[in-house]
């Protein structure tokens, strides 16, 4: 009890300085405290002008909300937790129609109630009476956060009767809340300097799942990639602590809104961190766990999918091992059936791993991998960090003219380097027609890492080609994105290799190609998680036409296998070694491979010599 003496005296103190009270006043409360056992009853006298209520009442009670029956049970027990005291952090997900944006602003409604029961707020914390304690909502811009969240909140507040009666608002400010004691509600945007300057005490950030992830950004210090979401959210967390925070606790609930999307999106980031920090409340829920009544009762099973299998509906006698299941009720069922991808997130608040997937039959990209040996020892490496062997003992016929594609980075990004050769020409039925098509396998795919702090060594690349070369192996042709690739073209061009560009991103004509022969099983690739996860995570972009990975993902051996698997089945040469007719090439590789010269300018098809010799 004499460390809370101690502590009210130091309150009454400060709080009586503030306000000009008469020091016989203070002495007068001192001698009351003096190890009296009312210290505690007297912090709190100090700190409340009135005791807030609980935030049921506080939801519930006409006299404050007014919600009464509104608020499904389920829903009120989340409240009851969430108004416990005990976080500093909400994070709301889960999937449509289970109250998410409700529950932060009944839960910010509660945040901004209790600093209005309070008698001096800024003496509270510590700050300037002339300066601003904020709430603030934010979403990915400012006409999202205001025309969404902010006037939800503005009319929950404007109608509710202890906001009327005993805290208003000027009405005459639309852009934002102005309450007593300088206590401001306002929407902010996307920006994550947007509160810059501003006491932000909490709030809402939501569609953070749905915030932009740049790469290669000017908003990022080194040009790396751009979180929105991380950007946002550290901006406020750090503004938090910097004014609010006493003795390691933080007032208030900041809510953090999104729906699901992707794995390993920013409120799956903050779920891992919620293993650990009990002051973060996690809330993911479906619809038919908020309000069961609303169902009949009945489920249908749906395998959610994994890394090789798609997501499915499940019958009868079905089996799927150790997968992930889950019932769905049978009201939502034609939903499944139509767009099961759609359905899983929004109905089911499932991520998954791509909105549009470009590889839909993943179980014919999954058993392309792991059919023999890489000639390297490893499957990534940071150079000069680390070190990578060549086995040449796993060398399969060395004499085979190789494919290598680089797809070049420097920094933030890994490179990916592929190399192949064509081992056979194979007769695959089409129905109607039937197409000669090569059988390609990849010796290795290697990812270069940059070094910690450093960047990726280009001369390392070369020198692995000029090794596998050496070692006895007929590396021919050697293509790169476009990217930083002149120096490293024109070096090894001189060292004997015939090189030259391909672009992934000037058209889909190189991954049309390597999905047909995946799908056709007419690529062998040695095992290698990332480059199969990469395949298996691609999305077709409808709206620039082209293929690229989710946020947070990437793409540089996809790419890299793309351009061998496109670059060796496009070279006529290599289709006369094998004794195919140039009469027997499929008419649609022309026309791939014409489309690819007439965007990309890559290389020249199915001339005789590559465009660099």
């Amino acid at each position: 009890m004499q460390l809370a003496a101690s502590e009210a005296k130091d309150r009454l103190v400060a709080f009586s300085q503030r306000h000009d009270h008469p020091p016989e006043l203070i002495e007068q409360a001192l001698r009351l405290l003096g190890g009296s056992g009312l210290a505690g009853g007297l912090i709190g006298a100090i700190k409340w002008l009135h005791p807030p209520v609980g935030i049921r009442q506080f939801i519930e009670d006409p006299n404050f909300l007014g919600n009464a029956g509104e608020v499904y049970p389920a829903i009120m027990e989340v409240l009851d937790e969430l108004g416990s005291g005990k976080y500093v952090e909400a994070v709301l997900t889960g999937s449509i129609g289970v109250g998410k944006t409700s529950l932060a602003l009944w839960v910010t409604a509660y945040s901004l109630y209790q600093l209005s029961c309070m008698r001096d707020p800024h003496g509270e914390f510590d700050l300037a009476r002339s300066s601003e304690i904020t709430i603030i909502f934010q979403s990915i811009t400012r006409e999202l956060a205001k025309g969404v969240d902010y006037q939800r909140f503005r009319a929950m507040i404007e109608r509710a009767s202890y906001f009327q009666r005993h805290f208003p608002f000027d009405k005459n400010i639309e852009s934002e809340l102005r309450f007593p004691n300088r206590i401001i509600v306002k929407p902010v945007s996307g920006s994550e300097t947007a509160a810059i300057g501003q006491n932000v005490i909490g709030g809402v950030i939501d569609e953070l799942n749905y915030m932009a992830i740049v790469e290669k950004s000017k908003a990022s210090v080194d040009r790396g990639t751009y979180d929105q979401a991380i950007a946002v959210y550290n901006s406020i967390a750090r503004r938090r602590k910097s004014r609010f925070m006493k003795k390691g606790k933080l007032p208030g609930i900041l809510c953090l809104v999104s729906s699901k999307r992707y794995p390993g999106q920013f409120t799956d980031q903050k779920e891992k961190e919620a293993r650990t920090d009990p002051t973060i409340y996690i809330y993911d829920k479906r619809t038919w766990e908020i309000k069961p009544w609303a169902f009949s009762g009945r489920f249908f099973r749906v395998f959610v999918g994994d890394e090789a299998r798609n997501p499915r509906i499940l019958h009868d006698g079905d089996d799927v091992g150790d997968g992930q299941v889950m019932d769905i009720p049978v009201e939502y069922l034609r939903e499944f059936e139509t767009d099961i991808m759609n359905a899983l997130r929004d109905i089911a608040g499932v991520s998954t791993q791509t909105l549009r997937p470009f590889m839909v039959n993943r179980e014919a990209v999954v058993a392309c991998f792991g059919t023999h040996t890489s000639i390297l020892s490893r499957h990534d490496v940071a150079w000069p960090v680390e070190t990578v062997d060549v086995l040449t003992e796993d060398f399969h016929e060395p004499e085979r003219k190789r494919w290598a594609h680089v797809d070049l980075s420097l920094t933030s990004d890994s490179t990916g380097i592929v190399m192949g050769y064509v081992t056979g020409f194979t007769r695959m039925d089409r129905g109607e027609t039937i197409e000669i098509l090569p059988h390609i396998e990849i010796d290795f795919a290697l990812e270069v890492r940059p070094p910690k702090g450093g960047e990726i060594s280009f001369e390392k690349i070369r020198t692995l080609f000029c090794v596998l070369r050496d070692q006895g192996l007929n590396l021919k042709w050697i293509s790169f994105d476009s990217y930083q690739s002149a120096d490293s073209i024109q070096i090894l061009r001189q060292k004997g290799f015939m090189t030259d560009t391909i672009s992934m991103d000037k058209n889909t004509a190189a991954y049309d190609m390597l999905k047909t022969a995946l799908y056709d099983g007419r690529v062998a690739i040695p095992e290698h998680p990332k480059l199969m996860h990469e395949l298996l995570s691609l999305e077709f972009d409808t709206k620039r036409g082209k293929v690229d990975h989710p946020p947070l993902g990437s793409k540089d051996l996809s790419d890299a296998l793309a351009g061998v698997v496109f670059g060796l089945s496009t070279r006529r040469e290599i289709w006369w070694e094998h004794n195919i007719p140039p009469d027997k090439i499929p008419e649609s590789l022309y026309v791939q491979a014409s489309r690819a010269n007439e965007e990309a300018k890559a290389h020249r098809g199915f001339d005789e010599r590559p465009s660099t010799e």
